[in-house]
């Protein structure tokens, strides 16, 4: 793998193990173990987004596996603007021994990644979101029990958590659809892609318009928000468009009886989910959530 993990296909060889990984820590292998393997190593967190749950689980992951975490801000940094992605990325490859980066553009996340001599994780950039969907991959598996063969399916806007699902679902073997307007649908390399990949392993990636026919005998169901971080110009003509797309508990009639709801948060109840499928017996958000914190270290100790 390489020593970068910007993309789900930085991954393609070791995802499963990944996600295994992330299990066993969860597990029991976790705060308790004395095995440190970030012992000594000092990490940079360096975010141009705020963050509550990227934040937060990767600074506890890297205390939990013995290195230091350090957090720089936007004011802070700026990237871009008061200093070049590409200098950022030597300098920082001086005081430190990996670069977890939250950033707008996947193109400056290349370029960052590109100068330093550490080890870089994307922590989200506007093309892909690995680290989430490396949790989601986990979160599957720790509710069906396998990946291969399940049905998942995403309903909403296709944004970077869907492009990571589609490549990380054709990576493990999992039948992902995707149903959402024409207009919005998903890069068509990122596609491309994913079906190339889900040929290889025995699944398929289907995009699909019409929300209920997508949801049918599905194993999870999925969705995010409509309107992300510098989207907000967009809101109105975006929630019209996607108001047949909001996960109703009629929607999640369709799917299997057993089941799951998953969202990667923060939530707007009543606009892409009804609060009673958030909040009801089948959404396994929070177990989501958490297990960011577990994919998190597996992926810092793939990428050491």
């Amino acid at each position: 793998m390489s020593k970068n993990i910007l993309s789900m296909l930085d991954m393609r060889d070791d995802l499963g193990k990944i996600i295994d990984s992330a299990l066993s820590l969860k597990g029991g292998e976790g705060k308790k173990s004395t095995k440190k393997p970030l012992n000594k190593k000092n990490i940079v967190m360096l975010f141009e987004k705020p963050s509550l749950r990227t934040k937060g689980s990767f600074a506890v992951a890297i205390q939990d596996l013995g290195g230091n975490a350090v957090y720089m801000s936007p004011e802070e940094v700026q990237v871009g603007s008061r200093e070049s992605a590409s200098d950022i990325g030597k300098v920082l490859s001086r005081y430190f021994d990996m670069i977890v980066y939250r950033a707008f553009s996947h193109d400056t996340m290349l370029e960052l990644a590109e100068s330093a001599s550490i080890p870089v994780i994307n922590a989200l950039d506007n093309l892909e979101h690995p680290c989430q969907a490396v949790a989601d991959l986990m979160t599957l598996k720790e509710k069906k029990g396998a990946l291969k063969g399940i049905k998942l399916v995403y309903i909403g806007d296709a944004n970077n958590v869907c492009n990571s699902l589609i490549l990380g679902s054709a990576i493990s073997g999992v039948n992902m659809v995707v149903a959402t307007p024409s207009s919005y649908s998903p890069k068509q390399d990122i596609v491309s892609e994913g079906k190339s990949i889900a040929v290889e392993n025995g699944c398929s990636i289907e995009i699909l318009t019409n929300p209920f026919k997508a949801a049918e005998n599905a194993d999870a169901i999925y969705t995010d928000v409509w309107i992300s971080m510098g989207e907000e110009s967009y809101r109105e003509e975006k929630e019209k468009a996607f108001l047949p797309y909001k996960v109703t508990q009629k929607l999640m009639e369709k799917a299997d009886k057993d089941a799951i709801f998953m969202h990667c948060l923060p939530a707007h109840r009543g606009l892409e989910v009804d609060a009673q499928v958030i909040d009801g017996q089948q959404s396994v958000v929070f177990d989501q959530a958490e297990n960011r914190l577990h994919a998190h270290k597996a992926m810092m100790i793939a990428a050491r």
